[in-house]
């Protein structure tokens, strides 16, 4: 059988593991079954997953020996029908039904000895729709690689009836070299090391300073890292988890973008914001001073051929609790360009380290709480990706939406990635459920207040447009 180490970054995934907080990320590809001869398309797609032979990664399994670097080996026999299930979800077939049930099969660790992954397809959702949901261990897929893999299975044409599975397509950015042993694999990581070391001087300097900043508490007068409010987004992460999903028109979000001089990031962030907070008021939790959240940042070279995990990240100070909509979006532009200016200015392997070593911290002070003076990061993790930019077909059914589900990190027990899909901008919600046991309403909470920052935008450039046609007018000359 063939072996080969695991790099240290995925090796990460399954360190950090726990029952309470596996590992394993998702996403739920929600179909239109085609308008005639559909009534068996997911059943035939069920079939071929069935059919399937894994490829690499997905044929692997970790192997961690007493001595020796642990090894990724791939296995040849695998049993179909416990990776790849058939459900039916009852009637009425709602999306509230649907974040249930993938809720509580999202829950569970997969486990170590098969293949880390699962595929189940899901029927009986209203209005002639069905649903694939895919989990996979971290370690096997990052998200720029599960994106190019899930893209590659689908077909531009509704005529294309091939069914291409995620499972058993050949992933050559997966496929990495392994070192012939133990002394080859450790000079490898070593000269990886090497190439950061010079790097870890400033990003050391930096992380002491913000963190001495932070024990003097929060301040409006200027942000202070490590001063995070207190909220359910920081209670104990235990094993359930509540999941949602919702969607915008991009074409509004652009507009909007570009009549506020904002950019997307900074218009979903303004949502998201408003929405959490809105949430959180409900819940009678109102935080005492802004969220902060974290926010990956791709350190990628556009020119590397292999797909690598190399992302730094910022820690933005969002809106005001209470503030109007225009007034949060201008105060998260402000925050947000500062905070990636400074991410330039340390370059790109230093930006690299000091998110490692920020989160190494912030792991510290979440496992060392009470101890660690009420020291907090973050409230919430939210990302970006970007998704195909034409509608996609598998089978002939017509991919409607899709959204992840994904991971939380110690003490962060939100989580949400909004991804573009064709005409849309995706919203999906991954949370503690012990802590904040739904979130559909926050997801109907960001739709609204989409619906508030296009009014206000559209109410002020009225009223710019009056003033100017005033100014227009009392500079005329009247006529002698």
């Amino acid at each position: 059988m063939s072996t080969a180490p695991i790099p240290m970054l995925d090796l990460m995934f399954f360190l950090t593991e726990s029952v309470e907080n596996p590992r394993h990320v998702g996403s739920v590809l929600i179909f239109k079954r085609p308008p005639r001869g559909g009534a068996n398309t997911a059943r035939e797609i069920f079939a071929a997953y069935r059919a399937s032979r894994p490829q690499p990664p997905f044929n692997r399994i970790p192997v961690f020996r007493k001595t020796g670097v642990p090894q990724w080996q791939e296995v040849d026999r695998y049993d179909p029908s416990h990776h790849v299930l058939h459900i039916a979800l009852p009637a009425p077939g709602t999306d509230e039904q649907l974040h249930e049930l993938i809720a509580d099969l999202h829950a569970p660790m997969l486990e170590r000895h098969r293949p880390g992954w699962k595929v189940y397809v899901i029927e009986g959702l209203a209005g002639g729709r069905f649903a694939i949901y895919h989990k996979v261990h971290h370690a096997l897929v990052d998200g720029e690689s599960g994106m190019q893999i899930l893209r590659r299975s689908l077909a531009e044409s509704p005529r294309d009836r091939e069914i291409r599975t995620t499972v058993g397509l050949d992933h050559p950015a997966r496929q990495r070299p392994a070192p012939h042993g133990l002394r080859e694999t450790l000079e490898g990581e070593a000269r990886k090391l090497a190439r950061r070391t010079l790097t870890l001087g400033r990003s050391s300097v930096e992380i002491v300073e913000e963190t001495l900043g932070g024990l003097l508490g929060y301040t409006p007068l200027r942000k202070r890292a490590f001063t995070a409010p207190a909220t359910p987004m920081n209670e104990p992460i235990y094993n359930a988890r509540s999941i949602s999903h919702t969607a915008l028109p991009l074409a509004a979000m652009k507009a909007v973008a570009r009549a506020t001089d904002s950019t997307l990031n900074d218009v979903a962030l303004t949502l998201l914001d408003a929405a959490v907070n809105r949430y959180l008021r409900a819940m009678g939790r109102t935080p005492d001073h802004p969220l902060v959240t974290i926010c990956p940042v791709s350190l990628h070279d556009p020119g590397a051929k292999q797909a690598t995990t190399n992302v730094s990240a910022i820690w933005p100070l969002l809106g005001p609790v209470s503030a109007p909509i225009l007034r949060r979006l201008e105060s998260i532009k402000a925050s947000t360009r500062a905070e990636k200016a400074r991410l330039t200015s340390l370059g790109k392997d230093a930006a690299y380290a000091y998110a490692v070593m920020a989160f190494a911290l912030s792991e510290t002070l979440t496992i060392a709480r009470p101890e660690a003076l009420g020291l907090l990061p973050a409230n919430m993790l939210i990302s970006n990706v970007r998704g195909p930019e034409r509608p996609l077909y598998l089978n002939e059914a017509r991919l409607e939406t899709f959204f992840p589900v994904s991971t939380l990190i110690a003490g962060v027990g939100l989580n949400i990635t909004f991804m573009s899909y064709a005409s849309q901008m995706v919203f999906g919600y991954t949370a503690n459920g012990s802590a904040l046991p739904e979130v559909e309403s926050m997801a109907r909470y960001t739709v609204e207040a989409f619906a508030a920052l296009e009014k206000a935008s559209a109410q002020r450039r009225a009223a710019r447009a009056t003033s100017g046609r005033a100014v227009s007018r009392s500079g005329r000359r009247r006529p002698t």
